[in-house]
């Protein structure tokens, strides 16, 4: 056999071995695949909500300052002799105590000036009244200026002016001894020992520690939610107020009391309420300078239903579930909200579903979850 016939026979062997192949795949189809289940619906928490009396509690935060606080000064100069060992950035000091004493010298010389004078002007007092009584005695019709009237008058106005002069001068010997007005802590010290120190100067600042203040911003909105008006200040006593914070290395918890409302609004339409906590009643004093978050609850409003923040779908909307197990978003007017719940001013007939950040579409069916709490509570409330 040639070698063309060779080569023509393979060919038709491979084209006969194809057709058998293709032949056998269409003789027996493949099989068809299964058929796949619809995954289930997307399981949330439901809860089922009723309005009623509820406190909504607003949330602020401030920086703790004392109530009382002023700059010292002298009233006079003078050079510094001594300092008390307190009198530094940080020193407590009790009411009355000496801080620093100026050279008391000039100040004894100037009390020491006055008294002579005081005892000039009553020499000259005393020599005025002997000659007026010789002068009404020798003729009783005379002038007044023969009788030594305007004489006596300018004695004892020169008397008066020296002992005004002198109790001037001890008042100053007095201020040369600088004393704390109050009890309380230093700051800002700026005062040495032979220093020389003009009159007025802001020698240091003293903050009484018996009471603290606290500046809380709140949003205008938020008055009316505490129950306050303007112009109605005994309102302001019936606003309940926590504070907590970290101070000293503990978790501290104190009660206070708003004692005024700053008028007016900032540029952000903030109102500022000053709250004040006497450390008296605590158990861990405050100092100034302490962080605190603050919790202020006013009265109580009715037909208010409470919702966690997971219930909400955008800023003014929820959602609720239909009779037919799917999502509808709902229009709602939030009073107020906070980190974990929502306080809607109006009543639900439907259960509200709480799909957090999930993503979810109009009309969405979904497989609701009861609130395991509730059915806690009522078989609690079923046992005997």
């Amino acid at each position: 056999m040639t070698p063309g016939w060779k080569r023509l026979l393979a060919a038709l062997g491979t084209l006969l071995l194809v057709a058998c192949a293709v032949g056998a795949l269409y003789a027996v189809p493949p099989k068809a695949p299964a058929p796949t289940q619809a995954p289930p619906p997307l399981a949330l928490e439901t809860r089922s909500v009723k309005p009623g009396e509820v406190v909504i509690p607003v949330h602020s935060q401030g920086q703790v300052r004392a109530a009382r606080r002023i700059p010292l000064s002298l009233e006079v100069s003078g050079r510094v002799v001594e300092t008390a060992d307190a009198f530094a950035d940080g020193g407590r000091v009790a009411k009355g105590e000496v801080l620093l004493r100026l050279d008391p010298e000039p100040f004894d010389l100037e009390v020491t000036r006055r008294q002579n004078d005081v005892g000039a002007a009553q020499l000259h007092l005393a020599r005025t009244r002997a000659q007026a009584r010789v002068a009404r005695g020798r003729n009783s019709n005379a002038t007044p200026l023969s009788r030594h009237e305007p004489q006596l008058e300018e004695a004892s106005s020169r008397l008066a002016a020296a002992q005004a002069g002198l109790r001037e001068a001890r008042r100053q010997r007095e201020q040369a001894t600088l004393r704390a007005p109050f009890g309380g802590v230093l700051a800002e010290v700026r005062v040495e020992t032979g220093q020389h120190l003009p009159a007025g100067q802001t020698l240091a600042h003293l903050s009484g520690l018996e009471r603290m203040e606290v500046r809380l911003p709140v949003r205008d909105d938020w008055l009316a939610l505490l129950g306050i008006k303007p112009g109605e200040q005994d309102r302001l006593a019936a606003v309940t107020v926590n504070l907590s914070g970290r101070f000293a290395g503990f978790e501290g918890q104190w009660r206070g009391r708003v004692a005024r409302r700053e008028g007016g609004l900032n540029r952000n339409q903030m109102a500022y309420l000053v709250v004040v906590v006497n450390n008296d009643d605590q158990t861990l004093p405050l100092e100034p300078g302490v962080f605190v978050r603050a919790e202020l609850s006013g009265p109580p409003r009715d037909g208010v239903a409470v919702l966690p923040r997971e219930a909400l779908a955008d800023d003014d909307a929820v959602w609720v579930l239909d009779d037919e197990q799917r999502v509808r978003r709902r229009r709602v007017t939030i009073l107020h909200r906070d980190a974990e719940h929502l306080y809607i001013g109006e009543p639900f007939t439907r259960p509200v579903v709480l799909a957090g950040d999930r993503p979810l579409l109009e009309g969405m069916r979904i497989t609701p979850v009861p609130d395991p709490a509730a059915g806690v509570a009522r078989a609690e409330a079923g046992a005997p």
